[in-house]
């Protein structure tokens, strides 16, 4: 019987739905994996979950808040050493959604469109193919200009997301955001 996976990742308990339904390959592939969130303390979250179940194959995702890089991984190594200094995190346990989550929604924008329906404006979203690189703050504010004239009104993470992420397909993410697909590969390989 494969190892129980947690997955302790950033953001607000609204999204668990949503990430449930995204990461469905992984539960089909017989992998028992739990879904926990910590809003902005997922590290705390993650650590928490490495202490009380020390059998499981603990995993951190969170958002990397800016281009994924060596100073992000040390920030978080920092921030686990602050809350657990004899917590230690390998990398391949180690996962970032580059540069936010809502990077992963430029993927998809055949889910965009069918979410908000009427009144989405693609033509507001970045052209750039390579959504890791788009800045965060641009991600944010071109999902909202493209949202804002829509019947569900301008972008809301904890409104919108949850169905958004249900709705991606997780292939396009994976061949669009290569942090995705380093994160399912490591999961995969279990």
């Amino acid at each position: 019987m494969p190892a129980e996976v947690r997955i302790h990742i950033e953001g607000d308990a609204k999204l668990l739905p949503g990430f449930r339904r995204f990461f469905d390959s992984l539960y089909q592939a017989g992998l028992q994996v739990k879904l926990s969130t910590g809003g902005a303390n997922a590290v705390e979250d993650f650590v928490s979950g490495v202490r009380k179940f020390p059998d499981a194959i603990n995993i951190l995702l969170i958002d990397a808040d800016g281009p994924h890089s060596p100073a992000a991984v040390q920030e978080v190594r920092r921030r686990i050493n602050r809350y657990a200094p004899e917590v230690q995190i390998a990398d391949d346990r180690l996962h970032f959604m580059v540069q936010v989550m809502e990077s992963w929604f430029l993927t998809d924008r055949a889910a965009l469109q069918n979410y908000y329906g009427r009144g989405f404006a693609a033509n507001r979203l970045p052209g750039q193919t390579n959504v890791e690189q788009i800045d965060k703050d641009d991600v944010l504010d071109s999902l909202a200009a493209a949202t804002r004239d829509t019947g569900k009104g301008r972008y809301h993470k904890t409104r919108h997301a949850p169905a958004l992420l249900a709705s991606l397909n997780p292939a396009q993410v994976r061949a669009a955001a290569p942090a995705c697909e380093s994160l399912f590969a490591a999961l995969e390989q279990l």
